[in-house]
C-alpha cells in the first residue's frame, strides 16, 4: 500500500510540474524581449530635469523612491547611478529611515550638486521595515509615475528610468527584473538561481493571466494606484509586503506590463553569508500566507509538486522500486525544464546558471524544509 501510494504521489507530482512548466513558466520563454535599443536612445534627452515646469505638470513624469536605512556606503556606489539617468521628468526621493551611520551627512553632499534630488528624514521608525518610510517618500512625490528600488541597487544603464517608462506603455503597473552581482560562490550561484526562479513564477503567471506580486527593487506603478487603494496600511504590521502583498492587491489581468529589457534591469550585491541570506529570506517568506487564497493554492501545489518530486524519487529509487521508471521521468522532467530555462536565461542575462539548473533545482527541496517555518512565524526586523 505504501509503494503504491508512493508512485501515485510521485506520477502525480511529475504531472504537475510538467503542467506548469508547459502551460504557465512557457509563456515567459516565449514572450518577446526587445533587442533593439536605437529607438530608446533616440527618444532620450541628453538633460535632466526641465526645472523651468513643475514635474507634476509634465507628461510621464518619474519620483524614483529609495529607502535608506545605515545604507551610507551603498548610496555612495549606487546613487549617482540613478541620478545621472538620461530622462527628462524624474526627480529622485530619498528616505532616510532614522540612519545611524553616516547617510544623512552623505546625502546632503549629493544635494548641493543633484537639483532632481530630495530628501526625507525619519528621525525615529515607528513601524517595522520600510512601508512607513516608503509611504512617506510615496506621498511627497510630484510626479505622475513612481519608480521603486533600494539603496544597495544599480541600474544596468543610464537608459532604466526611460526604459521602464516606454516598456510600461499604457498600462499602470510594470513589473521589472532585479538580478544579483555574480560571484563564484555556492551561495551567489543558489541566491541568483532563486532570485530567476522567483521571477520565473511572477512574470510566468502573470503572462498566463494571473499576477500575484513584483519585486520592490525594480517596478514602476502611478501614483493614482497608489492613491485608490490602502496604500501599506493593510500590511503595516510585516515587515515585507510594500512590493508583493500591495502589488497582489492592486494589480488585475489587464493593467501591467512584464518589462524584460535588458536596459531596465536592476543589479544589486547578494549575500555572502548563509546566515544574512536565510535571514532575508526568512522575512520575505512572512508575507506569502497573506497572498489572496487563489494565489496560495497556485503556489502551494506548485511547490508541494517539486518537493513531493524528488522525495518520492528518493524513496523510490532507494528501495530499488521502478528504477528505470523513474528515472526516464526524471530524466525527461530535467530535459524539458532546461529547454525552457535556457531561453529564459538567455532574456535574463544568466546563461552560466543553466549548467547549474539541474543541481541547484534539487538543492532546493532543502530550500522549502529550511523556510517553511517562516510562513507561521512573522518577523518585524527592517
Amino acid at each position: 500500500m505504501i509503494i503504491f501510494l508512493l508512485k501515485i504521489i510521485f506520477c502525480g507530482s511529475a504531472l504537475g510540474q510538467l503542467a506548469y512548466w508547459f502551460f504557465v513558466f512557457s509563456k515567459l520563454a516565449f514572450y518577446p524581449q526587445p533587442t533593439n535599443n536605437e529607438t530608446l536612445k533616440a527618444n532620450v534627452a541628453a538633460e535632466n530635469v526641465n526645472f523651468s515646469i513643475p514635474l507634476s505638470a509634465m507628461s510621464s513624469s518619474v519620483s524614483v523612491v529609495i529607502c535608506a536605512r545605515n545604507a551610507c556606503e551603498n548610496l555612495k556606489k549606487n546613487l549617482p547611478n540613478i541620478l545621472n539617468q538620461k530622462y527628462k521628468n524624474f526627480e529622485v526621493i530619498v528616505v532616510n529611515d532614522a540612519s545611524t551611520d553616516e547617510t544623512a551627512a552623505l546625502l546632503n553632499d549629493f544635494l548641493k550638486s543633484h537639483k532632481n534630488l530630495r530628501i526625507i528624514n525619519v528621525l525615529e521608525k515607528k513601524t517595522p521595515g520600510k512601508k512607513g518610510a516608503l509611504a512617506l517618500g510615496i506621498e511627497s512625490a510630484q510626479c505622475e509615475w513612481l519608480l521603486l528600488t533600494d539603496a544597495d541597487c544599480r541600474p544596468l544603464s543610464n537608459l532604466w528610468i526611460s526604459g521602464m517608462i516606454k516598456d510600461v506603455d499604457t498600462k499602470e503597473i510594470g513589473l521589472g527584473f532585479a538580478p544579483y552581482e555574480k560571484s563564484d560562490t555556492l551561495l551567489n550561484r543558489f541566491i541568483r538561481f532563486e532570485t530567476v526562479w522567483t521571477a520565473v513564477q511572477y512574470m510566468g503567471f502573470a503572462i498566463a493571466g494571473e499576477p500575484y506580486m513584483g519585486v520592490g527593487r525594480n517596478m514602476i506603478y502611478k501614483k493614482k494606484i497608489y492613491e485608490k487603494s490602502e496604500g501599506f496600511e493593510k500590511y503595516a504590521h510585516l515587515a515585507s509586503g510594500d512590493d508583493d502583498l500591495f502589488i497582489n492587491s492592486v494589480i488585475s489581468k489587464n493593467n501591467f506590463k512584464i518589462i524584460l529589457n535588458p536596459e531596465t534591469f536592476m543589479y544589486s550585491e547578494p549575500h555572502s553569508q548563509w546566515n544574512d541570506y536565510f535571514t532575508q529570506k526568512s522575512r520575505h517568506f512572512t508575507t506569502a500566507t497573506s497572498y489572496t487564497l487563489k494565489h496560495q493554492i497556485m503556489l502551494g501545489i506548485l511547490s508541494l509538486t517539486h518537493f513531493f518530486l524528488f522525495v518520492t524519487a528518493f524513496l523510490l529509487l532507494a528501495l530499488k522500486i521502478s528504477t528505470i521508471f523513474v528515472v526516464l521521468i526524471l530524466v525527461v522532467r530535467t530535459v524539458i525544464m532546461l529547454y525552457f530555462y535556457d531561453k529564459i536565461l538567455r532574456k535574463f542575462r544568466e546563461q552560466n546558471l543553466l549548467f547549474w539548473i539541474p543541481i541547484l533545482d534539487i538543492l532546493y527541496v532543502f530550500f522549502y524544509v529550511i523556510f517553511t517555518p517562516a510562513l507561521f512565524f512573522k518577523t518585524k526586523k527592517w
